[in-house]
């Protein structure tokens, strides 16, 4: 259930497109911007499938197997041998402790859950332990027995579990809170837990999400508290119909608890990985298909699932180790005599499985939520509505989204039905679903991340990339979009609209421009790319001139919409008529890093793309000159080769890959790189001279860093490209 000790590399930071150089390859010739066949170089490619664990029948998604098959496995804990090493400083008594936890987690198995009724058990046995386990800890545990009862409250257990170990509280401590309020005895009606004050649930929810919080922060360290680890268990063990009682807190009408009781449910999945019933993931999706289920329910369910889908595995950096440590010394201090028990499960750590099931799980009911999604956007009046349909959007990005770390099969059937909402774009649509609408849109076509990375672009992309392109420019796509606000109001990117008594602020919602924008370059990026992988089509000959026909009428719908957005961002923002598009894209995403270096990217590959096919429309290329963005881009980082070094090193962006085609394509079209910086110039600055110092200063700190072995990955295709730039402009006469 828990997990490894993980070695923290740099290197494991990066994305994959970085590859080392390759021997046979001549050193003035253009490195690949795609990353190596996975079967060449012996790569396992069933890693590659983070679905389902190789012991787990996808198809089987009545869980029956995953059930089964948890109740033969036991918990992994180290060797007594670990364990008495572990302890060795602390007293008999936690020694016996320790022994005892070994023993419980052997002995434990999860009984599958009972059919679900209105009627449930009594909260009293939250936190019971199995048969035979309390002899064991009535021996271990003479200080919990002797406690004051005063000490037994979930306060004590809340800032027990502040400080990250429960060793010296009573191991019942939950049972005997419930115990006040599910009568145990006789002459008290029993309550379930929809039963209880607000406030006592609150914090009751509140307290077991902070265990599971503690839990996975610890599960990542490879040393757990003994006691956590027997609270988990005993939730896990279900033995109160506990879970299910909490999943039918969707029904509460207290917000608070509703939310609460959201993330318990999805913070217990993460931690139980696949060790569920199938019960309790049938009673969380059927609120998302049920006739008779509200707004309140289905945002709910989706909530749940969203969690589990964009939980991301927790790695500590290596450049905060020392940090964490020292900030952790006091709480060390005070837990030092915590019996730990040291975990070597390697399951445990990943979620993949989880994310796996439950996908598989949603997507026989997706397209019945597609429909019922498309008529809540129809009828979107409420704030209860609206809410659900942003939640669901959120879902469906995290879905499609790469960092998900999901298998390329599992969700390619959440590819469907985009096209429909595409179409779905109106006036009448409140600004926030707009927004979350590209958001959506905007990743399924992530172009920096992966797209610009593949030789082929999938159909589904392909038809999404063509939709908004031909919106744009037959369907006056642009126009429709809501980015001005009425006056009195001022727009926030995380509430939306808001009242101002002050009429100076700007009633534009810029990050609703950007999202825009970068769609439109998005999709013009696609369609360039998919015409050039057509046209390296062997069949087409050199003098085909139906093929150039097309592209004829290809490059001149390209610049119909590029022009149709240059005017839009003009006529949104305040720029001056005869801003060059190239500079002012720079200038409309300079607060934004990863939409600033995506977005050139994709005004790169268009330019590059248009030059290739012999562009019959020169003021298209002149309107998108990459080497004028360039120029832009170093004005906006003050020249300054620390902040390009950030950006290579880091993962946020995909510098990297702009990078190396921007200086393979300066190397190849020196002169004009000589002319556009002579065409930036003025009287004070040499445009070629700024450009070229910081350029060489990179180099020289990446030559630095490498000849340390610290930079975290392979970075001379960079270095070369640097160095012949750089011969260039020393044998240069315009210099």
């Amino acid at each position: 259930m828990v997990l490894r000790q993980r070695q923290n590399k740099m290197s494991s930071e990066q994305p994959l497109k970085k590859k080392p150089k390759r021997g046979d390859i001549p050193a003035n010739s253009d490195e690949t911007d795609f990353i190596h066949n996975l079967s060449d170089n012996g790569t396992n490619l069933q890693a590659l499938h983070l679905s389902m664990p190789a012991n787990i029948n996808e198809d089987d998604i009545t869980l029956n197997t995953v059930n089964l098959e948890f109740n033969k496995r036991n918990f992994l804990v180290a060797s007594d041998s670990d364990l008495e090493k572990s302890v060795s400083e602390s007293d008999q008594n936690d020694s016996e402790l320790a022994s005892s936890t070994s023993t419980q987690s052997e002995n434990l198995s999860i009984p599958p859950a009972p059919n679900i009724s209105g009627n449930f058990q009594s909260i009293s046995s939250i936190i019971q332990y199995p048969t035979g386990a309390t002899s064991v800890f009535s021996q271990a545990g003479g200080q919990s027995s002797t406690q004051n009862n005063d000490d037994n409250t979930l306060d004590v257990f809340q800032q027990r579990l502040i400080r990250q170990c429960l060793c010296g509280v009573s191991e019942t401590i939950l049972n005997k809170y419930a115990a006040e309020h599910t009568g145990n005895n006789l002459n008290q009606r029993s309550t379930t837990l929809t039963d209880w004050p607000d406030d006592q649930m609150l914090q009751f929810l509140s307290n077991l999400q902070l265990l599971f919080d503690v839990y996975l922060k610890q599960n990542n360290k490879g040393l757990i508290c003994s006691r956590i680890i027997t609270n988990c268990e005993m939730v896990i063990c279900n033995n109160s119909n506990l879970i299910e009682q909490i999943i039918t807190l969707c029904e509460t009408k207290n917000k608070f608890v509703n939310y609460l009781a959201a993330r318990v449910l999805s913070s217990f999945l993460i931690t139980a990985k696949t060790n569920i019933n199938n019960q309790w993931l049938e009673m969380i999706l059927n609120y998302l298909t049920a006739e008779n289920s509200d707004c309140i329910k289905m945002n709910f369910a989706l909530d749940i699932i969203k969690r589990v889908v964009e939980w991301k595995d927790i790695e500590i950096h290596v450049l905060e180790e020392k940090n964490e440590t020292q900030e952790n010394t006091e709480v060390t201090s005070a837990n030092s005599n915590c019996v730990t028990v040291p975990f070597r499960d390697p399951e445990s750590y990943d979620t993949s499985p989880i994310k796996g099931l439950i996908i598989k799980s949603l997507e026989p009911r997706w397209p019945e939520l597609i429909h019922k999604i498309q008529n809540l956007i129809l009828n979107n009046r409420s704030v209860g509505t609206q809410t659900c349909i942003l939640t669901f959007l959120t879902l469906w990005e995290r879905i499609i989204s790469v960092k998900a770390n999901l298998s390329v099969i599992d969700i390619k059937p959440f590819y469907a039905h985009l096209e429909t909402f595409a179409s779905m774009l109106s006036n009448n649509l409140p600004c926030l679903i707009w927004k979350q609408l590209l958001s959506l849109f905007n990743e399924v076509l992530c172009y920096g991340s992966t797209l610009a990375l593949q030789d082929m672009v999938p159909d589904d992309t392909c038809q999404l990339a063509h939709l908004v392109f031909r919106y744009v420019k037959d369907f006056r796509l642009l126009d429709c979009l809501p980015y001005k606000q009425e006056a009195g109001t001022i727009v926030n990117s995380f509430v939306g609209n808001i009242a101002s008594p002050e009429s100076s602020h700007s009633s534009v919602d810029k990050t609703l421009l950007q999202k825009m924008v970068l769609l439109v370059l998005k999709s013009v990026a696609v369609t360039i790319k998919e015409t050039r992988s057509d046209s390296s089509d062997s069949s087409v000959g050199s003098d085909d001139y139906d093929f150039y026909q097309d592209m004829q009428v290809i490059e001149r719908s390209i610049r119909d919409v590029l022009k149709k957005v240059d005017s839009f961002i003009k006529n949104a923002l305040e720029f001056h008529p005869e801003t060059p598009f190239c500079k002012m894209i720079v200038h409309l995403f300079n607060d934004q890093d990863n939409y600033l270096i995506e977005s050139m990217v994709c005004t790169l590959d268009i330019s590059i793309g248009i030059s290739y096919g012999n562009a019959v429309f020169p003021d298209l290329l002149v309107m998108l000159n990459p080497i004028h963005s360039f120029i832009e881009f170093l004005k906006i980082v003050s020249h300054d080769s620390d902040v390009l070094l950030d950006y290579l090193v880091g993962s946020e962006t995909c510098f990297l890959l702009y990078l190396l085609r921007f200086l393979k394509y300066t190397r190849r079209n020196w002169a004009k790189f000589v002319s556009s910086c002579g065409e930036s110039s003025t009287s004070r600055n040499n445009e070629l001279d700024d450009s070229m110092g910081i350029l060489i200063r990179l180099k020289m700190q990446i030559n630095r860093l490498v000849s340390r072995d610290l930079f975290p990955y392979n970075i001379n295709p960079i270095l070369r490209l640097l160095t012949d730039c750089e011969n260039l402009y020393d044998g240069n006469e315009y210099s």
